[in-house]
């Protein structure tokens, strides 16, 4: 793995297996959909909470614990 830099503050893990012609082509497509990636939770627009948000229900006076 190996960073690509599409701005200058956001990299990008791409594979180091590809060949420079496939780098480049896959770099050309990343920046031209650019806005598809999600930089962060936040960037992601019009998709629910439900879908990568879970809420553990539990009683008052479980206490968890541990386990191997």
């Amino acid at each position: 793995m190996k960073y690509v830099f599409l701005e200058e503050d956001k990299p990008v893990v791409i594979s180091n297996a590809l060949t420079a012609e496939e780098e480049s082509r896959l770099v050309d497509v990343l920046k031209k959909h650019r806005e598809a990636i999600g930089w962060h939770i936040s960037d992601l627009k019009e998709i629910s909470l439900a879908y990568y948000m879970h809420r553990i229900m539990m009683e008052e006076d479980y206490k968890p614990v541990r386990q191997p």
